[in-house]
């Protein structure tokens, strides 16, 4: 069991690194959890303002310094 709480643990820093380190480049942006598509450890949408690029926060999303797959799910507000 031990091994299932610090995945758990592990999981929770790095999604609230991954989404403060999100607010703080882009700071207009909306997080929200969403339900997986298929094995990811953690799904977000993120919401961005028409005026900036879907490909742009997508890419940063994808700068993980974790051993874990989390999925962002990038649109438009």
């Amino acid at each position: 069991m031990p091994e299932l709480k610090t995945k758990d643990k592990s999981l929770a820093e790095a999604v609230a690194k991954f989404v403060d380190a999100l607010h703080h480049m882009y700071p207009r942006i909306n997080i929200k959890p969403i339900d997986s598509f298929e094995d990811e450890d953690f799904t977000f949408e993120i919401a961005v303002p028409r005026d900036l690029s879907i490909d742009e926060v997508l890419d940063a999303c994808h700068k993980d310094e974790y051993d874990l797959f989390i999925l962002p799910n990038v649109v438009h507000a």
